[in-house]
């Protein structure tokens, strides 16, 4: 992402921040919005003239206006303008632009009006629902069996009755989108996102055996020391790791196992 798209996304966010502050709990379906107009310049041939440099920014503003004023929230279209006014390295980074800006409204508007707790939970249930349904998670990821609007209607008839409006709109999100590790993955973003907003952070451990109340808690103590927020411990077992734990929070991972150490010490002398 070269520097004019990133000074393209700070401008943004600068400018959106305090209309999602007013717009409190509304902040809901603002977002719905964003997702959904995201969808549509990415399924139609609206991204490259959305973003071309050869256009005026003024004129790739009129050409949102003409798109979108009228259907959507004009605090939508205006925020669609101000983007389209700036610099885009590649079209896709507007699309993924807006996804961010639309899940973050999703949760800040649920945190305004006290549900974001409850689309957290539900987005999680949906991922583990998939992870622990084979069938269900291949045919949700991407692959040539289907489309991805075949793929999203699947995913709105196994959840759509059982989800609110805001989560199921972050579920569609997370199956369309497509990312390394799958909706799965997306879903994990967004969980982590809603975690952030209520200041707890998320902890994935892996031991090889349960662990007792005692060394949870004195885990919990450390990490939250550490990282300074409330901490969340989402605990699994893998008898491969032979001793000790694998601790992953957000991208960051911090492996004490007897299994990285005996990796460690065959890469030291297969050097």
């Amino acid at each position: 992402m070269n520097q004019g798209t990133s000074a393209t996304r700070a401008a943004t966010r600068a400018a959106w921040t305090p209309v999602l502050r007013d717009a409190g709990a509304y902040g809901q379906e603002l977002g719905q919005q964003i997702l959904a107009m995201a969808h549509e310049i990415a399924a139609h041939p609206l991204r490259g003239p959305l973003t071309d440099p050869g256009r005026s920014g003024e004129d790739k503003a009129a050409l949102a206006s003409r798109l979108f004023s009228g259907r959507l929230d004009e605090r939508v279209v205006e925020l669609l303008r101000g983007m389209v006014r700036g610099r885009w390295s590649k079209p896709v980074h507007l699309i993924s632009a807006l996804h961010d800006l639309g899940i973050e409204a999703i949760l800040a508007g649920a945190h305004a009006d006290g549900t974001v707790a409850d689309i957290e939970r539900e987005v999680f249930e949906a991922s583990e629902i998939i992870g622990q349904d084979r069938e269900l998670r291949e045919a949700l990821e991407p692959s040539r069996r289907a489309t991805t609007e075949q793929r999203v209607r699947l995913a709105e008839e196994v959840f759509g009755r059982h989800l609110s409006a805001p989560a199921m709109s972050l579920v569609r999100w997370c199956v369309r989108h497509h990312a390394e590790g799958g909706p799965r993955r997306n879903l994990r973003r967004v969980v982590e996102r809603a975690a952030a907003l209520q200041r707890r952070t998320i902890a994935d451990v892996v031991t090889a055996a349960p662990m007792t109340s005692a060394q949870e808690a004195r885990l919990l103590a450390i990490l939250t020391k550490r990282l300074g927020t409330e901490v969340e411990l989402n605990t699994s077992i893998d008898p491969a790791v032979i001793g000790g734990a694998r601790i992953a929070i957000k991208s960051h991972i911090i492996d004490h196992t007897v299994r990285s150490a005996v990796a460690d010490l065959r890469a030291q002398l297969a050097g």
